[in-house]
């Protein structure tokens, strides 16, 4: 099709309303809590910002935030069950908000410099956004839009370098190089320096990403085991009953020496496995403690920890001798849902066959700034009790497994109503099951437990604090060309 033809079809105003239903559904697909339609999102920027660079500011605002609405209202029915109608509706359109304004920000500078370099606009605005956006909110980083590319390896890769912000620029960058190239089409200089920087970019980004997840290198395996029981066997209560929560210890322990017959030397349970109050303390403890010792297995738990004041979410580790050798409480709290607990300070190491081991659990996994204090600890492998909502299964546990590439270390994460998941520091998931059903689920696979340093490990917040800074750039250049 002639650059004409499409330019008359741009004008067209029945355009318009498909433009915005092609792009809302890519997003709403992509932005799913499955992550099977990932390229869709590189695929639903990219009429919005066309259409964008021949509309008003106030058209380009319109079809903006409504396609990007359409988008986030795949997410408005977990969003209520997890955190009420009210806050589900204000971050529903909070969202397509911020996205208007940055395609607002974008069409101005694009537009108005006529440098070939304002394709880094858009994939800059919004990772500078989600950077602020994130060191601030409650919930760390829930809401990326890099977590919906989990599935894309070859480019989560880029995490172990940048963070999770390399991801958001790429799937931003993208569209933006396909939209801003288009723009350009008829001015060859810029459009040469655009294509060129473009596939050196995406295309170093993704041979990146190919190589290191083919870099062989010897692993240290061990064989691990995870169990969570049916959910009706939980007890959530402030008040838990002595002879239901022995029995329930019991049962974890007959599943721990089924595990360890089948080889398994760490066996991981959920999040809040169990309920210890100062009255169970030392029957519970004499049969996990037992439990480890005669079947010489490392038992990593999650306990609702009524012991003393204050009540905490806790996890603890046995070793192979019966001894308690961390008890770890959770830092990172559900709002609203754990206000009732004290949360934690400290990381959470211990040492497993000579490696560098650690423990978290659930939502610490949000929060990247934490986690890499395990890697500064030279963590090879994280143990992560835990506990979804079950709609969040694939979703959460892969936000997990994402501070696995950032930071160099495999995980072993075992949740309640959610997924079972061993993975390695590449991102692979390489073992799974899932008890988001509410029904008892077990999981053995090998993990290794060496260390891979990496970049971002070491490096921190550069990209971030780059993309801040041009960001700012961007903005100065737009005063600038409106005076």
């Amino acid at each position: 099709m002639s650059a004409s033809k499409i330019n008359h079809l741009l004008s067209n105003k029945i355009l318009i309303p498909v433009i915005i239903i092609f792009s809302g559904l890519c997003w709403y697909l992509s932005y799913g809590l499955s992550g099977n339609f990932w390229i869709l999102f590189w695929l639903a920027p990219i009429p919005v910002m066309i259409l964008s660079f021949r509309l008003s500011g106030k058209a380009t605002f319109f079809i903006s935030f409504t396609a990007y609405l359409i988008g986030r209202l795949s997410w408005f029915a977990y969003l209520v069950s997890v955190a009420t109608i009210v806050p589900a509706i204000i971050f529903t359109l909070a969202l397509p908000l911020v996205f208007a304004l940055i395609m607002l920000l974008t069409r101005k500078i694009v537009t108005g410099s006529k440098y070939w370099f304002t394709v880094f606009a858009f994939p800059v605005f919004w990772a500078s956004f989600e950077f602020l956006f994130f060191k601030f909110s409650a919930d760390g980083t829930a809401g990326s839009i890099a977590y919906s590319q989990s599935n894309a390896l070859p480019l989560i890769q880029i995490a172990s370098v940048t963070g999770l912000l390399g991801i958001t620029f790429m799937i931003t960058f993208i569209p933006s190089a396909i939209a801003v190239g288009w723009y350009y089409r008829n001015e060859k200089n810029k459009f040469k320096y655009l294509l060129v920087t473009s596939i050196v970019i995406v295309g170093s980004v993704f041979l990146f990403g190919l190589i290191r997840m083919n870099n062989d290198e010897e692993k240290n395996l061990t064989k691990v085991g995870l169990v969570v029981l049916d959910e009706k066997l939980h007890n959530i209560t402030d008040h838990p009953d002595a002879e239901k929560e022995i029995k329930l210890a019991g049962s974890y322990a007959e599943q721990i020496a089924r595990l360890t017959r089948q080889g398994s030397q760490v066996v991981v349970l959920p999040e809040r496995a169990i309920n210890i109050t100062s009255a169970t303390d030392s029957i519970i403890m004499n049969i996990l403690s037992n439990t480890a010792k005669q079947n010489h297995v490392a038992i990593v738990t999650g306990y609702t920890n009524f012991k003393k004041e204050p009540e905490r979410n806790s996890a603890m580790v046995i070793d192979t001798d019966g001894k308690v050798i961390t008890d770890y409480n959770k830092v990172h709290l559900v709002t609203g849902l754990e206000s009732a607990f004290t949360p934690g300070k400290e990381i959470g190491s211990f040492t497993f066959n000579g490696a560098g081991s650690g423990v978290a659990v659930c939502k610490d996994l949000d929060f990247p700034d934490y986690i890499k204090k395990y890697e500064e600890d030279n963590t090879g492998c994280l143990f992560i009790p835990a506990w979804d909502f079950v709609k969040d299964d694939w979703l959460h546990a892969r936000m997990a497994i994402l501070r696995g590439v950032e930071n160099g270390f495999s995980e072993v994460r075992a949740a309640r109503q959610g997924r079972l998941s061993i993975s390695d520091y590449y991102g692979n998931v390489n073992f799974e099951a899932s008890s988001a059903d509410g029904n008892a689920a077990t999981l053995t696979g090998e993990v290794s437990l060496k260390n891979k340093e990496t970049f971002y490990s070491k490096s921190g917040d550069w990209f971030a604090i780059i993309n801040i800074v041009m960001s700012l750039g961007f903005i100065v250049i737009a005063l600038k060309k409106q005076k």
